[in-house]
C-alpha cells in the first residue's frame, strides 16, 4: 500500500533521528521516495534481486536473514523504529542483494528511496553524505560486534547483550527468530530466558 501524502517534513524528522539533514536536501530527496505500509511477511527484497532501494523503518520490525543450500533460515539482524536497514553497498554484490528483508511485525511503515536517485542527490549535499556515512558506520560497528559476540560469549552473555542493544525486542517476535541471531537452538534459548 502506498501512502500519497508523504511530505518533506516527514522525510526529513525520519533521517534527522539518524543524522540531520537540511530541508532543501530533504525537498529533493521527495521526487525519488515513497512510504509503504506492508503487512507481516512481506519481502521488500530477497538474494538475487536487483537492489533498488534504500529503507529506514518508520515504525514495525524488519528482519534481515540467509538461507542456506537446505534451505534453513539464519537470521542475521532486525530493524526497529527509526533504523536505517544496511545500506546497499553492504547487502550486495554489484547490486545484486545477497539477504532477505522481510517484515516480522503485524505491519510496518517504510521509507523506501530510490537508490540511484538518492546516491546522486548525495554529491554536492554534505548533510546526505555524512547521514550516508553515518548509516554505513552504525551498521558495521553493529555487525562486528554481534560477530564477537557469537564467537566469545556464553548463551547468557548472548542473551544480555541482545536485551541491551534490542529492548522490548523478545517480546515482539518468535524466539526461533532470536535463537539464530544469537547462534543457538530454541531450546537453548529458552533454557537461558527461564534463568535469566
Amino acid at each position: 500500500m502506498n501512502i500519497d501524502q508523504l511530505d518533506y517534513k516527514t522525510v526529513k524528522n525520519v533521517l534527522d533521528g539518524i543524522s540531520t539533514i537540511s530541508t532543501q536536501t530533504a525537498m529533493t530527496l521527495m521526487s525519488s521516495t515513497k512510504m509503504k505500509i506492508l503487512t507481516k511477511g512481506t519481502l521488500i527484497e530477497t538474494v538475487g534481486e536487483h537492489i533498488k532501494y534504500q529503507f529506514i523503518v518508520i515504525n514495525g520490525i524488519i528482519r534481515k536473514y540467509l538461507v542456506n543450500k537446505k534451505g534453513e533460515e539464519f537470521t542475521v539482524d532486525f530493524f526497529t523504529d527509526g533504523c536505517a536497514i544496511t545500506p546497499s553497498l553492504l547487502r550486495g554484490i554489484d547490486f545484486i542483494s545477497f539477504v532477505n528483508l522481510q517484515v516480522i511485525s503485524q505491519e510496518a511503515t517504510i521509507l523506501f528511496f530510490a537508490n540511484n536517485e538518492m546516491e546522486s542527490t548525495m554529491q554536492g549535499n554534505k548533510d546526505l553524505e555524512l547521514f550516508g556515512y553515518k548509516v554505513m558506520m552504525l551498521d558495521a560497528y553493529k555487525r562486528a560486534e554481534r560477530e564477537k559476540i557469537l564467537l566469545t560469549s556464553n548463551g547468557s552473555e548472548k542473551l544480555v547483550w541482545f536485551r541491551e542493544n534490542y529492548p522490548n525486542l523478545e517480546n515482539k517476535i518468535p524466539h526461533y527468530f532470536i535463537a539464530s541471531f544469537l547462534g543457538m537452538t530454541p531450546t537453548s534459548l529458552s533454557r537461558i530466558r527461564k534463568h535469566k
